[in-house]
């Protein structure tokens, strides 16, 4: 298995990759390429081209949990997908994962 950070809120010095407050990891294992989350923003986007991952070759996208730190990227993913769509580009249908509630609004009991 091949882990490859693509978004936290840390960055290599020297290597200028964009940081949030956010976590985003590229998997290799057995053949299959899994983006397990998907940060606050189109951070891991921006950090994979820098670092010459083709997020449009995914086998499955995987969200662990459904706070925005780790869901919110799912919007600038669709708008990848949907580039590639207009544009013929070559890509796969990556395989969503995700809990049942992880799509659920999260609301706090506080006053």
């Amino acid at each position: 298995m091949k882990l490859t950070v693509l978004v936290d809120n840390n960055t290599l010095i020297d290597r200028y990759f964009y940081g949030e407050p956010g976590v985003s990891y590229f998997i290799e294992d057995e053949g299959n390429k899994i983006l397990f989350d998907l940060g606050y923003s189109d951070v891991f986007i921006k950090n994979a081209q820098k670092l010459n991952i083709d997020l449009l070759n995914l086998d499955f996208v995987v969200l662990s949990h459904g706070h925005l730190d780790h869901t919110w990227g799912l919007d600038p993913l669709i708008r990848l997908y949907t580039e590639a769509i207009i544009e013929n580009l070559n890509h796969k249908n990556p395989i969503i994962i995700a809990h049942p509630l992880t799509f659920y609004s999260k609301k706090s009991n506080k006053s």
